[in-house]
């Protein structure tokens, strides 16, 4: 499967192997309703090792307005999903 050919589960599954990688130790149930502020460890250099991480995963660069946008696992699923598309 190529990465343009993925579905939203893969990005979700994706997204979950990520967040564990980058956010291990910290406490959360991931889920598309995860926000940012159900994290700690979500804090601004959590934000820049995230963004890395999602870039690397999927192959893609975000630009500044994606970064803003960047505030729940919805959110990150529907901009990496419209980057592949």
């Amino acid at each position: 499967m190529t990465v343009a050919l993925m579905s939203n589960d893969k990005i979700l599954s994706t997204l979950q192997r990520v967040f564990a990688d980058i956010f291990e130790d910290a406490e959360f149930e991931f889920s598309p309703n995860l926000v940012r502020e159900d994290v700690k460890a979500w804090d601004s250099l959590g934000h820049i090792r995230l963004i890395a991480a999602i870039e690397e995963a999927f192959d893609i660069r975000l630009s500044i307005e994606d970064i803003d946008k960047l505030t729940s696992v919805a959110r990150i699923a529907a901009i990496v999903a419209a980057k592949l598309a």
